[in-house]
């Protein structure tokens, strides 16, 4: 593994539901950091080339032991003034070596 290229440090928020309501009787979240890690940002982008783009896919992946447990419904990871939702995450052969993030970015 490279891990030179784990060059890009990003900051991992947890997402927790606070007492405050708002006006519409919600309860209100906020974002608590978490940690920063050295990451690999790779833009993903699927389907035929005239098909007009909705959302573009990330994968961000850095060294597994760094912060193995991040879940969907639970973090986000902000670059750079980005902030991307976590959409699934992947020990990719099982080695615990690197942990491989497919997220979306919040517009």
């Amino acid at each position: 593994m490279n891990r030179g290229k784990y060059n890009k440090l990003i900051e991992i928020y947890e997402i927790k539901t606070g007492e405050t309501v708002n006006r519409l009787g919600e309860k209100e979240e906020k974002e608590v950091f978490v940690k920063d890690v050295f990451a690999c940002i790779e833009t993903r982008v699927g389907g035929p080339a005239d098909t007009i783009m909705t959302s573009v896919t990330h994968k961000i992946s850095w060294d597994y032991n760094n912060f193995p447990e991040i879940r969907p419904d639970k973090h986000i990871i902000k670059y750079r003034g980005h902030t991307f939702k976590v959409n699934y995450s992947i020990d990719d052969g099982f080695k615990n070596e690197e942990l491989q993030v497919f997220v979306t970015e919040k517009i």
